[in-house]
C-alpha cells in the first residue's frame, strides 16, 4: 500500500500559507489518482471488448427457432451492439466483476461502443484526459449514430469543444450537435425509448419504494397533468397533505380502488414475512415481497390484513382498546376447522423461531412457539374470541388484560384467523417455523396444523417431475430469490429446478431450488458452465456454480432475518 504524505512545511510561512500549500499538494495527488483511474478504465474497456469477440453468439447460443432459444422479446430488449455476443457472456462478466447482470451487460455494451465506434474518445480516456463520466456521455449521445463517417465527424466536433466541460455539459453539447447533424438518429432513439416504455419498481431501502413509469414525453406530461387535476379535486379544507402526497394517493386510489370507473378491483397476494416478536412490538424488520420493511410497517400491514386487533390510544375509562379490522365479522364461539384449505400461490407468512423449552416466567418475546400455544389453549375461549372481534366486549366481560397477557391475545388473533371474509387475506396466515441457530426454514404450517399436533418438517416429495403446491410454496419461501450467485429475481417469477437432474434426483425440498428463466437456461445450455451439488451433508442445500474460467461460487438459501446466504446454513 502506498501512503501519501503531505509536507505542511515550516520556515517563515504563515499557518494559512502552509494549509494552502498542503491542500494544493493533496488535490494534485487526487487529480493524479483520478487520471490513473481513467487510464485503467480504458485498459479494462479494451479487454472487455476482446472478451466479447471471443464469445460469438453463433458458436455459443441456440439460434432463433430452436427449442430453448432466447425469446424474441428478450432478444429485442438487448443492446444492439450485443447482437453478435453470446447471452452467456454477460453472466461470466457479472460473476468475474461481482456486479449484477444488467450492470455487466452495460459494461460490455459500453466497451464495444468505445472500441468499435468512438476510438478518439477511448484514446482520451486511456491518456487520462477525460473521466469515465465524459466517456459515458459520448457513448450515450454519439454512439447511436449509425453512419460511420458522420459519427466520426460528430465525435471530432464534440471533443474539439471539450475544454473544461463537465460530463453533463459535454453531453448537452453532443446532444445538440447530433440533433442538428443526424435527425434520423434522434428519431431512432425516440422509437427505442417508446419501445422501452414500462413500469419499474425501485426499492429505496428505507421502507418506501419508487414506482417509475417510462412513457413518451407528451403522454407522460398528460398523465402528470391528469394526476394534478385529481389531486386538486381531493383537496379539502383542513387537508394538510402536500400536492405531491395527494397525487400519490390519487394513483393508489385509481389503481387499487377504481370506484366509479366501473372496473372490478384487482385481487393481489403479497408475501409478508415477520417474526412473532415483530408482530407483538419488536424491532426486527420484516419482508414484503422480498423487500425489507421496518417493524412498524409490518405491524400496520398486520392490522390492515385483519391479522390482529389494532391498539387504540389509552382512554380514561379503561385500558387501550383494540379496534377490529374494518368489515371484519365477529367469529362464532365454536367453528369447525376446515378439512383442507386452498393452495394459494403467495401468502402472508408469520415467522416463528422455535427455541428450547423455557420456564413460564420467561419474558414474552423469548417464549417458544410451543409455550405460546399452550398458554393460548389455557385461556378461556371467550377471551380469545373477544380479542378477535374487538376489545370492547372483552372490557365489558372483564377479560381484558394488558402487558404480557395482552400480547397473548394479540397472538391468538394472529394465528387464529379462520373466517377470511373482509380481512383482505387470500387464506389463513401460514407460520414459518425457523431454526433459530441456522436461520433455515424448518416447516411451513398454520395454527390448525399446529393444534392438530402433526410433526413439523418440510412437505414430502413426489415421484413426479412437478412438485405439489405445498412443496412448491415451501421451496419458494426458503429461497426467496433466484439461486444463481448475485441474481435478485424474485422466487415467485422463477422456475423450480432439480439440482440433480430428475429422475436421477428426486422431487424433494432438498433437491429443488429456484432459478430464474435465464439462469435455468444457462444451466442446461451454456458451454463450459457447471452446476454441482456438494457431497458434504452439512451443505445439503448448496448450489456450486463454476464459470468457464474456473471461477467457483457457492449459493445457499438466505437465512431468515437476513437477505444473505451467510453461515451457518
Amino acid at each position: 500500500m502506498i501512503e501519501h504524505v503531505i509536507d505542511v512545511g515550516g520556515g517563515g510561512a504563515t499557518e494559512v500559507e502552509r494549509l494552502l500549500d498542503a491542500g494544493v499538494a493533496a488535490l494534485s495527488q487526487a487529480t493524479a489518482a483520478w487520471s490513473d483511474e481513467a487510464r485503467a478504465a480504458g485498459r479494462g474497456v479494451r479487454a472487455l471488448a476482446s472478451f466479447a469477440r471471443l464469445r460469438p453468439q453463433g458458436a455459443f447460443d441456440r439460434q432463433p427457432g430452436e427449442q430453448g432459444a432466447m425469446s424474441a422479446s428478450t432478444r429485442e430488449g438487448r443492446p444492439e451492439v450485443l447482437t453478435g455476443v453470446s447471452e452467456w457472456a454477460v453472466d461470466e462478466v457479472a460473476l468475474a466483476l461481482r456486479i449484477s447482470g444488467p450492470a455487466a451487460a452495460g459494461r460490455l455494451s459500453d466497451a464495444l461502443v468505445l472500441v468499435d465506434r468512438l476510438p478518439a474518445t477511448l484514446a482520451l480516456l486511456e491518456a487520462g484526459r477525460i473521466s469515465w463520466g465524459h466517456a459515458r456521455q459520448m457513448i450515450t449521445q454519439v454512439g447511436p449514430v449509425t453512419d460511420d463517417g458522420l459519427r466520426a465527424q460528430v465525435e471530432a466536433r464534440v471533443l474539439a469543444l471539450l475544454k473544461d466541460k463537465t460530463p453533463p455539459q459535454l453531453g448537452d453539447c453532443a446532444r445538440r450537435i447530433v440533433l442538428r447533424e443526424d435527425a434520423d438518429a434522434a428519431a431512432r432513439r425516440l422509437v427505442a425509448a417508446v419501445r422501452d416504455r414500462g413500469v419499474r419498481l425501485f426499492d429505496r431501502r428505507d421502507g418506501a419504494a419508487t414506482l417509475a413509469i417510462d412513457l413518451p414525453l407528451p403522454v407522460a406530461v398528460a398523465v402528470y397533468r391528469a394526476l394534478e387535476a385529481y389531486a386538486e379535486e381531493l383537496r379539502t379544507e383542513g387537508d394538510e397533505r402536500t400536492k405531491q402526497q395527494r397525487m400519490a394517493d390519487a394513483v393508489t386510489d385509481l389503481l387499487l380502488r377504481p370506484g366509479e370507473n366501473g372496473l372490478p378491483p384487482v385481487s393481489i397476494a403479497l408475501t409478508l414475512i415477520a417474526t412473532l416478536e415483530t408482530m407483538l412490538g419488536g424491532s426486527e424488520p420484516g419482508q414484503v415481497e422480498g423487500h425489507l420493511v421496518p417493524a412498524e410497517a409490518v405491524r400496520e400491514l398486520g392490522y390492515t390484513f385483519g391479522l390482529m386487533p389494532r391498539p387504540a390510544p389509552q382512554s380514561a375509562g379503561h385500558p387501550a382498546e383494540a379496534q377490529p379490522a374494518p368489515g371484519r365479522p365477529s367469529e362464532p364461539e365454536h367453528e369447525p376447522e376446515p378439512e383442507s384449505e386452498p393452495e394459494p400461490t403467495e401468502e402472508p407468512t408469520a415467522e416463528a423461531t422455535p427455541t428450547p423449552a423455557q420456564a413460564p416466567t420467561t419474558p414474552v418475546r423469548d417464549r417458544p412457539l410451543a409455550e405460546w400455544m399452550a398458554l393460548a389453549a389455557a385461556r378461556h375461549e371467550a377471551a380469545v374470541a373477544a380479542a378477535l372481534s374487538g376489545a370492547d366486549q372483552a372490557v365489558a366481560e372483564g377479560t381484558w388484560t394488558d402487558g404480557e397477557e395482552r400480547a397473548l391475545l394479540d397472538l391468538g388473533a394472529l394465528i387464529g384467523v379462520r373466517d377470511l371474509t373482509g380481512t383482505g387475506l387470500a387464506h389463513r396466515p401460514h407460520i414459518a417455523v425457523v431454526d433459530m441457530l441456522r436461520g433455515s426454514l424448518v416447516a411451513l404450517t398454520d395454527a390448525i396444523g399446529i393444534r392438530r399436533g402433526g410433526s413439523l418438517g418440510p412437505p414430502g416429495g413426489t415421484a413426479e417431475h412437478d412438485p405439489p403446491a405445498a412443496l412448491d410454496r415451501f421451496v419458494r419461501l426458503r429461497d426467496r430469490r433466484c439461486r444463481f450467485p448475485g441474481c435478485r429475481a424474485r422466487a415467485r417469477t422463477c422456475d423450480l429446478d432439480h439440482r440433480r437432474e430428475w429422475p436421477h434426483g428426486p422431487t424433494t425440498h432438498a433437491n429443488l431450488c429456484c432459478l430464474c428463466e435465464h439462469h435455468h437456461r444457462l444451466k442446461h445450455q451454456a458451454p463450459g458452465w457447471r452446476f454441482d451439488v456438494p457431497d458434504d451433508p452439512a451443505h445439503d442445500s448448496a448450489l456450486v456454480v463454476t464459470t468457464p474460467g474456473g471461477d467457483t461460487r457457492v449459493s445457499h438459501p438466505p437465512r431468515f432475518g437476513s437477505d444473505l446466504d451467510v453461515p451457518p446454513w
